[in-house]
């Protein structure tokens, strides 16, 4: 069931609309609302944009849009993974990257309609951007460490066994792209794995 929260009036006059912000996930005593999901979503695009993006318009998002518990599923785990990379003390933000990362936020909300009726304060943009530093670092060092080694010998029984894909194509041609193919799908299942372990520990739920 979703838990409602109480709804906060803007700066806007009074006929303008108020924001009602839900409860959309919780990771152990922590709430996690739709409004923390829009911010940081936003924050998300501004600081990892698609690489084909050339528009400087904010990533909108809400309960009713198609790709919203998607976005909730990124936050609840983004939350988890920081909490994780408290636990090991690894992942934390310089000063010098947290501020680059605030001044770049700031440059590409600045004005921006959507962004002025979320009204995030200061020090939410601060917890959320540093969060997202904290996790997106810990993630590198985590997929590091998952990285497997891929046999020429994986390699070949994988191409024995699907030699209808590769045709009259020589294996020593290919056999870096199949062990580089099954390494990524490695990586990704340990991945996986290690996420289901990780909403557990921390008891994560998902309420959309």
């Amino acid at each position: 069931m979703r838990i409602l929260i109480i709804s906060f009036l803007f700066a806007l006059p009074v006929s303008a609309a108020t924001l009602v912000s839900e409860t959309v996930g919780q990771v152990g005593d922590y709430v996690i609302t739709s409004r923390e999901v829009q911010i940081t979503t936003v924050i998300d695009h501004v600081l990892y944009p698609p690489k084909d993006s050339k528009s400087t318009a904010l990533v909108e998002t809400g309960p009713e849009y198609k790709e919203f518990r998607n976005h909730v599923t990124a936050v609840l785990l983004e939350s988890v993974v920081s909490m994780e990379a408290a636990t090991f003390n690894v992942g934390a933000a310089s000063s010098a990257e947290l501020d680059e990362a605030l001044a770049k936020v700031e440059k590409a909300t600045s004005g921006k309609t959507y962004w002025n009726q979320l009204q995030p304060s200061q020090a939410e943009v601060k917890k959320f951007t540093d969060r997202k530093l904290v996790a997106k670092s810990f993630m590198k060092f985590k997929t590091g460490s998952m990285a497997g080694i891929v046999s020429n010998v994986d390699a070949y029984e994988y191409y024995q066994k699907n030699r209808s894909k590769f045709g009259n194509t020589p294996f020593a041609e290919i056999r870096d792209n199949i062990k580089s193919f099954l390494g990524q799908q490695q990586l990704e299942e340990r991945l996986r794995s290690w996420f289901e372990l990780m909403k557990r520990k921390y008891k994560v739920r998902n309420f959309i």
